[in-house]
């Protein structure tokens, strides 16, 4: 065979040889996406992460719930933090594809949003019952919709790696065909350079491979040196390198830069004390002065060390030393001062409040351990002071959560005033706020800090011009009762704080052993109270509505009563805060709507019942189908049933509330405003929406006698309610002079002992005895 042919063949060869290698490549990286399509992501992993750790915190709240001692607040904290962190990945990557896929997707995600910025101020309450179950019934309307997202997660993610499977098989199949045909290649190419070879064996041709091969070597050697220059001259920190005998061997542009040396000075062969000395003591080079001191100890002895050094100038530069096996040494600095500062601003984020600076509840926790320790050692004792604001809710549904943010940082500012150099005020959540107090004095002297706060918060604030008034409220507890732990010391304080609430507001005080026992019987009774309707211990009784003009009975209001089998009955004031705050309102409401709509059906026509609703059943979601459900299910005609709810209902939902008001307003159920003139801001409330009945709360009846003002508030209600077509009902009527009074008035119906107390429904009466010198019997 002839050379000629030889490298004809051989070219040939070659050239599909470079086809077979570049197609080939192409494929391994069609190959190399599928790969990564297939090992992409999991968007059901990701989404049942999201679950399992939504139905851990929603466990572990529950179980804050009904365990004994304080609630493992951290633990809810760390799950909460934990969600919001899974919640957060669904946005992004794969999943947030997954998740614009489909509407409902991204509408369960915006309801988790919610549901975890609902929660988030209710975890630093944890300690309370209420906002323990608040928190349950935020998270527990979700279960199902995270459950069908996980579902769609998994198909969806089925689906793909199906498809991705199959186009990787395709690929597989046309790569190891094509590797095959590159085999085959790459033999004919090793047997004609084989067959080449022994034609080329001549001393010229050897030559000239090894010139060719020195050549190459060169250009290789060349081309590394420029990578080397480009790496040094491109690196973000400056670096230096020193053989055994202290001179300088390699050095970039960076570590000139970093200390302001010119790049005479910085020439190979110079030692490191050359580039301090010999540049004199200009100030620029102070810095490097300090370095080489630190450097200096570590060549000595040739190790490694890291460490990292503050300029005059308030840059931090961070040196890593490494020592070389020649007796040589490498070193990297690094301007650090921005990490470190991002540092400094991330550890004071983490102990600090972001709205008012103050501490927060983990600088709170970390101090009050640390000053209990302390005590514990030197026999010291501490304090712990909650404080509350009063009516600061009001402020941010009336006027909006910038003024609350803004109202916030005042209050801040007037507490710190009054907070000595060794306490500790911090922000523990919301509008809840703690200080920690040494105790020098008898603890009863903290009163007297408590009375200079509880005037300083009292006094109107002004904000963006407008004149704001809250109260606070304060609850004591200090080491001295016992108190072994920051969650004891803080529990305690927390249920003084609760008793403040409770005589009132506006006050302080200190924790008692009693306080505790209260706590503990509330709980037994919230747990009766969970088996009382399965047990039958509940019944409705019912008070008349009366006509004031012709003295006769238009209608019956359902109240709810409980049969305790030990403790007889209890009174509703005692029960129904209770089954709001754990949510046990609703089903209990909706027996009782259920039970006094099957009564009305057996009383005369002209007869109506009138339900009382609660704030939790209106923001059930619920109560329009149950609504219309019970009264497609007892026959009662829509027009006998009147609901009843208090103008506080309005404010804590009013677009959601009115909504549904005007879907009940539609089937043509009454509507009945409770405690009429009790808020501040019923007038808006009656423009709002129709009403059929306004009642006039007993407050203003039972000093109907003795207070001309309360006769002018009645007059001035009737004839308001009479210009809007509505009638009015006043509660609490005992006596005949209070009737009269009323009647005149104008009053439309009204309610109470002086005309019949509340009776179970087989002891009922449709008619009143005949008045007896203008009386009605009682």
């Amino acid at each position: 065979m002839s050379l000629r042919v030889l490298r004809i063949l051989l070219g040939i060869t070659v050239g599909c040889f470079v086809f077979a290698t570049a197609y080939l490549s192409v494929l391994t990286f069609e190959r190399q996406k599928s790969l990564q399509q297939v090992a992409r992501y999991d968007v059901s992993w990701s989404v049942g992460q999201a679950l399992v750790e939504y139905t851990r915190l929603e466990q572990r709240i529950a179980s804050a719930a009904i365990e004994e001692g304080p609630p493992d607040e951290e633990e809810v904290q760390l799950r909460f933090d934990i969600l919001y962190s899974r919640m957060e990945l669904l946005k992004t990557g794969e999943a947030a594809a997954f998740i614009r896929e489909e509407p409902r997707n991204g509408e369960t995600i915006r309801k988790l949003g919610d549901a975890l910025a609902g929660i988030e101020p209710l975890i630093a309450k944890l300690e309370t019952p209420a906002a323990v179950i608040r928190m349950i019934e935020i998270l527990e309307p979700l279960d199902s919709d995270l459950a069908a997202l996980a579902s769609r997660a998994n198909r969806s993610s089925a689906m793909r790696v199906a498809e991705d499977q199959k186009e990787l098989l395709r690929l597989h199949f046309i790569f190891s065909g094509l590797a095959a045909g590159l085999i085959v290649c790459g033999i004919a190419l090793i047997a004609l350079l084989a067959l080449q070879n022994r034609l080329l064996r001549r001393a010229q041709s050897s030559l000239c491979g090894m010139a060719q091969d020195l050549k190459q070597a060169s250009g290789t050697l060349e081309a590394q040196n420029r990578s080397f220059d480009a790496a040094l001259s491109n690196m973000s920190q400056g670096l230096c390198m020193f053989d055994a005998a202290g001179h300088l061997t390699v050095c970039n542009h960076r570590f000139g830069e970093l200390f302001f040396l010119p790049d005479a000075s910085t020439q190979i062969g110079r030692t490191l004390a050359e580039f301090v000395f010999e540049m004199g003591e200009g100030r620029r080079l102070s810095g490097l002065k300090q370095v080489y001191s630190q450097q200096e100890r570590l060549i000595r002895e040739q190790r490694n060390g890291s460490f990292v050094l503050e300029q005059n100038d308030g840059r931090s530069i961070s040196i890593t030393h490494v020592a070389l096996l020649d007796g040589g040494w490498l070193a990297t600095y690094e301007d650090v001062t921005e990490r470190q500062r991002a540092e400094s601003q991330i550890a004071h984020m983490a102990h600090f409040d972001s709205l008012t600076d103050l501490a927060n509840r983990a600088l709170f926790h970390e101090r009050l351990e640390q000053a209990l320790g302390r005590g514990r050692q030197h026999g010291r004792s501490v304090a712990v002071l909650c404080l509350d604001l009063d009516r600061f809710k009001d402020v941010n549904d009336s006027l909006g959560h910038h003024t609350g943010d803004e109202l916030l940082k005042a209050v801040a500012e007037r507490l710190h005033r009054h907070v000595g150099d060794e306490d500790l005020l911090a922000r523990i959540g919301g509008d809840e706020f703690a200080i920690l107090v040494q105790i020098t004095a008898p603890v009863r002297d903290c009163g007297e800090l408590c009375t200079l706060l509880i005037e300083a918060i009292s006094r109107p604030f002004v904000i963006d011009g407008q004149e704001i008034v809250v109260g606070l409220s304060i609850g004591i507890a200090d080491s001295v009762t016992g108190a072994s732990s920051p969650g004891e010391l803080l529990k305690q304080a927390d249920l003084a704080l609760y008793k403040a609430k409770a005589d009132g507001k506006g006050t302080f005080r200190f924790f008692e052993p009693e306080m505790d026992e209260q706590l503990k019987a509330r709980r037994a009774l919230e747990a009766d109270l969970r088996k009382a309707l399965a047990n039958d211990e509940m019944d409705v009784f019912y008070q008349p509505l009366v006509n004031a003009e012709h003295c006769r009975i238009v209608g019956f209001e359902a109240l709810m009563r409980w049969r305790h089998p030990e403790c007889g009955m209890v009174s509703p004031a005692e029960f129904i805060p209770i089954a709001e705050d754990t949510g046990l309102i609703v089903p209990l409401g909706e027996w009782v709507l259920r039970r006094a709509c099957t009564q009305a059906t057996i009383w005369p026509s002209n007869i109506l019942v009138a339900v009382n609703l609660s704030a939790v059943q209106l923001r059930s979601g619920t109560l329009v189908q149950t609504v219309t459900e019970v009264l497609e299910s007892t026959g009662l005609p829509a027009v006998r049933l009147e609901l009843e709810i208090t103008e506080s209902v309005l404010m804590e939902d009013d677009e959601g509330t009115l909504a549904a008001l005007h879907e009940l307003r539609a089937l043509g159920v009454r509507i009945a405003m409770d405690d009429f003139g009790t808020g501040y801001s019923s007038l808006s409330y009656l423009r709002n929406f129709p009403f059929d009945r306004i009642k006039i709360d007993q407050s203003f009846v039972r000093d109907l006698a003795t207070r001309f003002d309360s006769l002018a508030i009645i007059q001035l209600i009737t004839g308001l309610a009479t210009s809007l077509s509505m009638s009015t009902t006043a509660e609490g009527v005992e006596t005949e002079e209070q009737f009269l009074h009323l009647r005149a008035a104008g009053c439309t119906e009204v309610q109470g002992y002086y005309f019949a107390r509340p009776l179970p429904a087989a002891d009922l009466v449709f008619e009143l005895p005949r008045p007896d010198n203008g009386k009605a019997a009682a």
